[in-house]
């Protein structure tokens, strides 16, 4: 569709940027539920 092959490196790249992306949030998201849970078990024994 695009000259210079362009339609390529955009797929390859989005490709390595999809998984990154999706991959930093799921660390993001089970960082917070694990601090959370410590957090919740930290109330509960005092």
């Amino acid at each position: 569709m695009l000259p210079g092959g362009y339609d390529f490196i955009h797929i390859v790249f989005w490709m390595v940027v999809i998984p990154i992306i999706v991959g930093t949030n799921f660390m993001a998201i089970a960082l917070s539920v694990g601090l959370g849970l410590l957090l919740m078990e930290s109330i509960g024994k005092r």
